[in-house]
């Protein structure tokens, strides 16, 4: 394996929430092919020592956000649980039918993002560039909202790096690195944060050194 740099070149503004590390983008391109999460993980083909992945956090260049906003549906039976819902004293029934039919029953959801203007966002790590290359190629879009043309890839780059993902040069995190496994400069706060897939999982949180996130 190798200490890698690879940037991909954007055509449109990109919605990044959270870190976006290289193992998750990796891992979701795996999960695409075999559909199975499991699996996923355990053929990223980037360097994991204890479930850490040498792959940083993403870096977006240059910096800039706008916020943008969509408006969604939903759909009771779908989108929102019966939980949700007030019920009458002994719990057996909610107090108001949902619908399913009328758009008026729906009811409608305002979700705000911020979107960044990045022309790249790149990555460090250490990997096996022929299969990171082979994944990439099908990673047309990137990060949220990819379906309403946000994060379209125009190209990826790829170069030697003297980083291995985990830190930088003057020992600053380039990614969640939990306090025990972290031996760069450790004077940094530390901030609680997912650092493993599944990113999901409360279950992979820890108090962790790791970089400024930008883009919530």
């Amino acid at each position: 394996m190798r200490r890698l740099t690879f940037i991909a070149k954007l055509k449109s503004p990109i919605i990044a929430r959270g870190y976006l590390t290289f193992d998750a983008l990796l891992g979701a391109l795996l999960f695409d092919r075999l559909q199975d999460p499991d699996e996923a993980h355990a053929a990223i083909p980037l360097k994991c020592e204890n479930g850490l992945y040498s792959a940083s956090a993403a870096i977006l260049e240059p910096f800039a956000t706008r916020s943008v906003s969509f408006a969604a549906s939903l759909r009771a039976r779908h989108d929102l649980g019966p939980d949700l819902f007030r019920k009458n004293r002994d719990g057996s029934r909610i107090h108001r039918t949902m619908g399913e039919r009328r758009r008026r029953d729906f009811g409608n959801v305002l979700s705000s993002y911020r979107a960044n203007e990045a022309t790249q966002v790149c990555w460090h790590c250490i990997g096996d560039l022929d299969a990171i290359a082979d994944l990439l190629g099908d990673a047309r879009f990137i990060g949220k909202k990819r379906t309403a043309g946000f994060g379209e890839v125009a190209g990826w780059d790829y170069s030697e790096s003297d980083l291995d993902g985990v830190a930088d040069q003057e020992g600053r995190p380039l990614r969640p690195v939990p306090a025990d496994m972290f031996a760069g400069d450790r004077s940094l706060p530390v901030q609680d944060a997912a650092w493993k897939p599944a990113y999901w999982d409360p279950a992979n949180r820890a108090p962790c050194f790791a970089p400024p996130l930008m883009n919530t």
